[in-house]
């Protein structure tokens, strides 16, 4: 009795310390991920490839361990081994990587002689690095059910059936856990060493029990007597011998369709839930959480079934079932999330509980057949050890269950997805489930079709074709992007193009005169005809296009991340001047249903300079045998899964070595559904290796950075020179290079300031917060538009700091109402018309109109003039315009003289404001000074705090034109505790940060000669 209770507790304790190991083990695979997609590329060939090799490796070690288990005297003590192993690798892994990563790029990659041998290398030796752990992962499960089974009381279903749960519930908190907990607390390397640690502590566990319950070789092969349900079912060891590679092709061919499964439901819930890290994640805890409860049930029931092959059947049919119904299910989650998006408010706390009902939309979806899934593995393997196949069978289901996830990755994503698509794929596998149920329900002898394969056999064929005729979801559906814009409408679209590819599922649809493209569901680019007006997609594509011909005007050979609709390359080629253009994108899809646009996109498509790789960009530029004059970089969003390694100073330091001397880096970002803190973690990383970089507005919501690598050159007109191009540019309101410099926010010392104010690190492949926090920005409707707020403030901080000059007053601009800074040089111009009287009449909204005819009627004589009214017309005016307006006109506005003819008794503090304003049109720094230090010190009176506050900023920027490095905190320390934030907060937060940085401001530098 106290043998058995002894057994029992080391039964427990074993099989609680698997659910450390299995947690352990998804985090190496969840951070594996992350690691080989730096060498193997795009996170969905990371994913499979990871889980391939992972599966693989495990394979090798259950087959290997079932060859010796038989002649093992102490299998336990053998599995602490094991864990001690795979800890010691887990803290070895992250400096063994860094070292492989910079031999292989810098010695291996640029000898191999193509992209095959090179693709080849990565592969291998990225197997290589995980292929030590994942063989003595795969040695863990067999190791620990022989040691677990020889204890006295052990039963083979209880057994089998816990240690899978067991291990199967800590995977899925693993795979949480490394997401939501790990990653953003200590990075990459940080998780890894947390594995470790829990591999260890399993093994210093495991060690203690092993000598406590002294193990041994069994007297009696652990088999259990066959119970009278068996009667019917000779274990004779012939009939083992045709049971056994029956149950072993039932097993791998099972294991296949579930990951078949796996990879087809994550595809569909991408276009549903959004393709972040955070969903993929949710997904597979969901789907492991599934396998695990089919564990349980399992060690619940398993010892009490009569014929578990016969069982086995049922519930492998049940699972074709369930997963046939998925599909339909499926189709109803795009009208689900919808209803999520309008009952949660777009803030950080709705985004959680949206993480939370999609995980339960993740269960509902996957978990009927994942929990099928789970029962199989431990009903086959006690139904060999009944029959007495030995303990080596063990082992053997094990590694035919992993041998069987390969071929499913395989198959499914690069054969059956892009061939017939995901829905049919998840029906097919089904089907195979099915067929593997009906076959062990006819029992070993073949034709035995009973009443219960009957009717197993008729209800699936209805199932089948049902979700064939009904349950297919819509593909407009599919690619509307519903996470996103949270409405299930599709009337009035038209789908022009689907595709599910190898990485990604690609749309073109018609929608209100534009056509779109999308990748799971997420717009990637929109053009309308070219005898329409263009999208504001488009101008952004020009700009791409156009802004390196015009900064590298002898630019021959010309790298392009990502084709999207084609059109960047396409204005590349519209220039005689390159000789090549390579275009680098990893899911051919795109680049087919970009073809939809061949009115727009023509030369990108039969351009004899235009080259298309179809491979991931790190892939691609890691092998460093091609060298540029100019790289476009224009990837999806960071908060897509996998994007964010695009946006890395790692990615950045491979880029730069691609570069020529006197090459630049042309690099697209965004600055909507973004915080400005991950915008500046990523300027962060691109500064590390470009550090003369400049940024540009081209509209709203889209920035360009001009990265060169050694330093920018002065905007030419090459892109004007040939007339098709030309034609184009001005159609999106590009007709000169004015237009380009008008939309210029700043250059390196602004970008720097930014990046300290936001007080971040540069965004790096180990410590990927970008990936992370992303997707919670873009569910928050965050705005990252500091920089353009501060370009179209009034207040004329960046042409103190960064000489940005506006655009000459007769220069021509294209107007466009919706980009700020354009919006703001037209208002100041308007407004200097107006006030000069030579307007044409033509008022503005948002009181500017208002204010400039307020000011109008206070200057003329008949006017009683308000003091108050003046001050507070002036000072708004000013925050709108005063950086804006021609020089010349502000002159006259200001003057103080000029109102004293109307007004020969204007107050004090009416003519301090004036000549605060003048002087700073003037760029009189010293007179701006003294009219601020006049305001602040009250000598004029009370001034209303915007006033005080605006005179706080101007004062701050007299002294740095000046040369005073302690411009800003000694007149912070004076005066701003008593002049509270306002509309000049974003200012002054700048200037403490460009203080802080020990920057010197453009207009106290020595005039260049």
């Amino acid at each position: 009795m106290t043998l058995n209770r002894a057994a029992r507790t080391t039964r427990w304790t074993l099989q609680l310390l698997f659910v450390l190991s299995g947690a352990a083990a998804l985090i190496y695979q969840s951070i594996w991920t992350h690691y080989l997609g730096l060498t193997l590329g795009h996170a969905a060939y990371a994913q499979t490839l990871v889980l391939m090799m992972f599966m693989g490796g495990m394979a090798l070690g259950a087959w290997a361990v079932s060859r010796i288990t038989a002649g093992l005297s102490k299998p336990i003590a053998a599995y602490a081994g094991a864990e001690a192993l795979i800890g010691l690798c887990g803290f070895a892994f992250h400096t063994v990587f860094v070292a492989y990563s910079a031999y292989s790029q810098d010695h291996v990659l640029p000898a191999l002689p193509g992209a095959g041998a090179a693709r080849a290398w990565q592969w291998l030796s990225a197997a290589a690095l995980i292929a030590p752990q994942t063989v003595l992962l795969g040695a863990t499960f067999p190791l620990l059910a022989v040691g677990v089974l020889r204890l006295p009381g052990s039963q083979q279903g209880q057994t089998l059936g816990g240690l899978y749960f067991t291990n199967g519930i800590g995977a899925a908190m693993g795979a949480l856990a490394a997401t939501f907990m790990l990653l953003p607390a200590v990075g990459m390397p940080g998780a890894l060493q947390t594995a470790a640690v829990l591999n260890l502590a399993v093994a210093l566990v495991s060690f203690g029990l092993s000598r406590a319950c002294q193990e041994g070789r069994p007297s009696a092969p652990p088999v259990d007597a066959p119970t009278p349900d068996d009667a019917n079912e000779e274990a004779a060891p012939a009939q083992v011998g045709r049971l056994l590679p029956a149950l072993l092709a039932a097993t791998f061919l099972s294991s296949a369709a579930s990951f078949a499964y796996e990879l087809g439901w994550v595809r569909m819930l991408n276009q549903a839930l959004g393709s972040s890290l955070h969903s993929f994640e949710l997904m597979l805890a969901a789907f492991i959480a599934g396998l695990a409860l089919g564990g349980l049930w399992v060690r619940r029931v398993g010892d009490r079934i009569g014929d578990q092959v016969r069982y086995a059947g049922f519930v492998q049919v049940a699972m074709g079932l369930s997963a046939m119904l998925s599909v339909g299910v499926l189709s109803q989650a795009y009208h689900w999330v919808p209803v999520l998006l309008r009952a949660l408010a777009p803030s950080s706390a709705g985004y959680d509980l949206y993480t939370l009902a999609t995980a339960a939309i993740a269960m509902l979806i996957m978990a009927p057949t994942a929990f099928f899934a789970g029962m199989t593995l431990p009903l086959f393997t006690a139904a060999l050890l009944r029959r007495g196949a030995g303990e080596r069978a063990v082992g053997q289901v094990y590694a035919a269950n992993t041998l069987g996830a390969i071929l499913g990755v395989l198959v499914a994503a690069h054969l059956l997805m892009p061939v017939i698509g995901v829905s049919l794929m998840l029906l097919a596998a089904g089907a195979v489930d099915v067929l593997i149920g009906l076959a062990l329900l006819r029992g070993p002898r073949p034709g035995r079709w009973t009443p219960a394969a009957v009717v197993a056999a008729g209800a699936s064929a209805v199932v089948l074709g049902s979700m064939m005729h009904w349950g297919l979801p819509d593909r407009l559906l599919q690619s509307a992007g519903v996470f996103r814009y949270g409405k299930t409408d599709v009337s009035g679209r038209e789908l022009k193009f689907y595709r599910d590819g190898a990485t990604a599922s690609i749309s073109v649809v018609a929608l209100s005169g534009a056509t779109v493209i999308s990748t799971n569901g997420k717009p990637d680019a929109g053009l309308n005809a070219a005898n329409q007006p263009p999208t504001k997609d488009e101008i952004t594509m020009l700009m791409l296009g156009a802004m390196p011909l015009a900064v590298h005007p002898q630019a021959r050979d010309i790298a392009v991340i990502g084709w999207g609709s084609g059109l960047s390359t396409h204005t590349l080629l519209g220039s005689p001047r390159p000789r090549r253009v390579d275009t680098i994108e990893i899911e051919r899809a795109v680049w087919e249903g970009a073809w939809q646009f061949a009115e727009r996109n023509g030369r990108a498509y039969v351009d004899p300079r235009s080259q298309v790789h179809f491979e991931d960009a790190r892939e691609f530029f890691a092998r460093g045998r091609q060298h540029y004059d100019v790289v476009v970089s224009e990837p999806s969003n960071p908060w897509v899964s996998g994007v964010a390694s695009l946006f890395t100073q790692e990615f950045y330091q491979g880029v730069k070595r691609s570069l020529r001397p006197g090459g630049v880096l042309v690099q697209w970002v965004h600055s909507y559904e973004i915080s400005d803190r991950l915008l500046a973690e990523m300027i962060a990383a691109l500064l590390t290796e470009f550090p003369q970089s400049e940024i540009y507005a081209t509209n709203a919501a889209d920035l360009i950075i001009l990265a060169p690598r050694d330093r920018l050159q002065p905007l030419g007109d090459e892109p004007w020179q040939t007339p098709a191009l030309a034609g184009e540019m001005r159609r999106v309101g590009l007709a000169s290079p004015a237009d380009l410099t008008a939309r210029r926010i700043g250059g390196p010392a602004a970008l720097r300031t930014y990046v300290r104010l936001q007080g971040v690190t540069p965004h790096s492949d180990f410590y990927p917060t970008v990936s992370l926090q992303a997707p919670r920005e873009r569910f928050s409707a965050s705005r990252a538009d500091l920089l353009q707020r501060l370009a179209a403030d009034g207040m004329p901080v960046l042409q103190v700091l960064e000489c940005r000059r506006p655009v000459a007053a007769d220069t021509k601009v294209v107007y466009d109402p919706d980009h700020p800074l354009l919006r703001a040089r037209q208002e100041a111009l308007w407004a200097a018309e107006r006030l000069a009287g030579r307007g044409p009449g033509q008022t503005y909204g948002g009181g500017l109109t208002r204010l400039v005819d307020g000011l109008r009627l206070q200057r003329e004589r008949s006017t009683t003039l308000d003091a108050q009214a003046v001050v507070v017309y002036a000072a708004n005016l000013a925050q709108a315009a005063l950086a804006h307006m021609p020089a010349a006109d502000q002159q006259a506005l200001w003057d103080p003289a000029a109102w004293r003819q109307a007004h020969p008794a204007l107050p004090d503090g009416v003519q301090a404001l004036l000549a605060l304003y003048g002087a700073t049109a003037l760029e009189d720094w010293p007179a701006v000074d003294a009219a601020a230090t006049r305001i602040l010190d009250r000598a004029v009176g009370d001034m209303p705090p915007g006033v005080q506050e605006q005179a706080l900023v101007l004062s701050m920027l007299a002294g740095l034109a000046q040369g005073q490095a302690d411009a800003v905190t000694s007149r912070e320390a004076r005066w701003g505790a008593r002049v509270p934030p306002a509309a000049g907060a974003d200012a002054r937060r700048f200037l403490k940060a460009w203080a802080d940085g020990g920057e010197v401001a453009c207009a106290a530098r020595p005039p260049a000669r």
